[in-house]
C-alpha cells in the first residue's frame, strides 16, 4: 500500500502514514504548494512550501511525490 492510498482526511487533516512508524497529521495548501506536517504524538513538525504547482498532471505528481518523501525523511530521522 502506498502512502497515497494509506492517506485518510477529515475536517481539512490529513493522516498519513510513515516508512518508520506511526504517521503524520497535516494540511495542504492551494494555490502554492504548502504542506504543514505533525506526527501524531507531536513530537516532530516540519512545514514545506514551493512557489508554484505545475499545470501538467504529470510534473505535478511527481511534485507530490517528493514533497511527501522530504515530510516522510524529516519526520523519520533518528537525530
Amino acid at each position: 500500500m502506498t502512502q497515497t492510498e494509506a492517506t485518510r482526511d477529515g475536517l481539512g487533516l490529513f493522516s498519513t502514514p510513515l516508512s518508520c512508524g506511526g504517521g503524520y497529521l497535516g494540511h495542504g495548501g492551494s494555490g502554492y504548494v504548502i504542506r504543514a506536517a505533525t506526527t501524531v504524538d507531536g513530537r516532530r513538525t516540519i512545514t514545506v512550501s514551493a512557489h508554484s504547482r505545475s499545470a501538467d498532471p504529470q510534473t505535478a505528481a511527481g511534485q507530490e511525490d517528493a514533497l511527501r518523501d522530504l515530510i516522510d525523511h524529516a519526520l523519520c530521522r533518528t537525530t
